[in-house]
């Protein structure tokens, strides 16, 4: 049965690996363990060799000088090599034949030199010499002849040992491992991978646990794991957000309050006043406690407006505006409020147009540009621009974002467009300008709720863009809205 987790398979790769080397091993011990043998038998044929020489030595002095010590020497190594020949068996080997006839001409040379011991001094004993040298010579050829080839053959046997170790290396090692290991790897690799596809749809939304084709053991653990982790995660985000959601809640009854307190203090006040003093006649102070009533009510309504403005938000609906048309409809809306002093340039790229929901846009714009329009004065100068993506641009954005002046995010590789509307007002001090993005934080003593530019930024993140803020006492405040270029950013 094939393993079913990872580590029995490095087991078996392991284990598969020492049997082979092993087995290997084996047969190549074995093909050295017979060369030994070629090589020792070589050493003794070498020998042979020398000792045949040491023979032909003696017959030579014997032959020279009829020294009997040379003669008696000649027997002995003759007895020698036959004693060699007789101990060592050469059945089966390719010098089997080359022996056979080595040992029948050394015999034939024995017999002539105990002939010739006896015929020393005879006629006869030069024809003897003569018999006795060819068959020495005979001995010594044949000697050579064995010697050689018993040399060839292990050269022989080393040569096929070595190629034969190569082959059964390469096909019994080298290919099943490079074999086993690519199979291995892509097996691993390709579960990894499915794993990272299925994490990658995980972040996207498109699946919400991690299924794998994989039977390994481990890696069904892990999955199981990080399913389980998964779920542990999503249960622990639902009470974050219903956390987040109470403390909201509690921090937006907080300030719907604090900024109710006031106009309804207002109201009251000037209520009490008024029964006090209904019987003055004093017709112009009761109609200004009437007129702060009236004003202080319109303050606590439009405090309730925009909560309900912003708890009702709806899907975007967003299209290609053209900034230019977006602009001037934004500045027809609010024309009414802008003092006649107050002079307001608009300066947009050609061409350019926006991708995001018109309505929401214009409230963050009409916010915005009333809020720089009051920062001027009455005399005062407000400056819109729209212009393209432009690396100046996004060094800015980055600098500001360091700064901790940027809400929302601006990926560094993505085109996005720009709207910058800037005042001649007196600034913002920079304790107030780090808070002017939370709700119901306002520099306007009793006016306006603190909502506006909380509300704005958070239609500007519902279009993946981000809003940044600069400004430097006495020289006024440039709002800059960025949005992706369109959709698909």
């Amino acid at each position: 049965m094939f393993p079913k987790s990872i580590a029995q398979k490095i087991m078996l790769f392991y284990i598969s690996g020492i049997a082979v080397t092993i087995g290997l091993s084996m047969i190549l011990l074995s093909d050295v363990w017979i060369v030994k043998q070629k090589i020792e038998l070589e050493e003794n044929i070498s020998n042979l060799f020398e000792t045949m020489q040491e023979i032909r030595r003696t017959e030579k002095n014997f032959f020279l000088y009829k020294n009997e010590s040379d003669y008696n020497e000649n027997l002995e190594y003759i007895k020698n090599v036959k004693d060699f020949i007789k101990n060592n068996k050469f059945e089966g080997l390719k010098i089997e034949n080359a022996i056979k006839e080595f040992s029948e001409t050394l015999q034939s040379y024995e017999e002539l030199m105990l002939q010739l011991k006896g015929k020393i001094n005879s006629p006869s004993a030069y024809a003897l010499e003569k018999s006795i040298r060819e068959k020495g010579k005979l001995l010594t050829h044949i000697a050579e002849n064995i010697k050689t080839t018993e040399r060839k053959i292990i050269k022989d046997s080393l040569n096929n040992i070595l190629k034969y170790s190569i082959f059964v290396i390469i096909i019994f090692f080298v290919i099943p491992f490079i074999f086993f290991g690519l199979g291995f790897t892509k097996l691993i690799s390709g579960t990894l991978k499915h794993l990272e596809s299925q994490i990658k749809e995980l972040a996207e939304g498109k699946v919400y646990q991690i299924q794998t084709k994989s039977h390994d053991k481990e890696i069904i653990s892990l999955v199981n794991a990080f399913n389980k982790l998964l779920k542990e995660l999503e249960s622990k985000q639902k009470q974050l957000i219903q956390a987040e959601k109470l403390s909201s809640l509690g921090t937006l009854l907080s300030g719907i309050a604090h900024e109710l307190n006031n106009p309804l203090s207002n109201i009251s006040t000037s209520c009490q006043i008024l029964i006090e003093e209904i019987e003055d006649s004093d017709m112009e102070y009761k109609k200004e406690l009437l007129q702060a009533i009236e004003s202080q009510t319109e303050r606590a309504k439009n405090i309730i407006r925009t909560v309900l403005d912003f708890s009702r938000r709806k899907e975007l609906t967003k299209e290609n505006i053209p900034a230019n048309k977006l602009i001037d409809d934004t500045i027809l809306l609010i024309k009414g409020e802008i003092p006649t002093k107050v002079k307001l340039s608009v300066d947009i790229e050609d061409n350019l147009s926006i991708y995001a929901d018109k309505q929401r846009i214009q409230q963050v714009l009409i916010n915005i540009i009333k809020n720089a329009i009051q920062a001027s004065g009455e005399e005062g100068k407000v400056s819109i621009k729209a212009y393209s993506y432009s690396q100046e641009a996004f060094d800015r954005y980055f600098i500001l974002k360091e700064e901790g002046k940027c809400i929302g995010e601006m990926p560094c590789n993505k085109e996005f467009i720009c709207i910058e509307i800037k005042d001649t007002g007196p600034g913002i001090d920079t304790a107030n300008l780090l808070r002017i993005f939370e709700p119901f934080f306002t520099t306007k003593e009793n006016k306006g709720s603190g909502l506006g530019l909380f509300i704005a930024q958070e239609l500007i993140k519902d279009h993946n863009g981000c809003i940044c803020v600069d400004s430097t006492l006495g020289k006024g405040t440039t709002f800059i809205i960025m949005l992706p270029r369109n959709g698909n950013d």
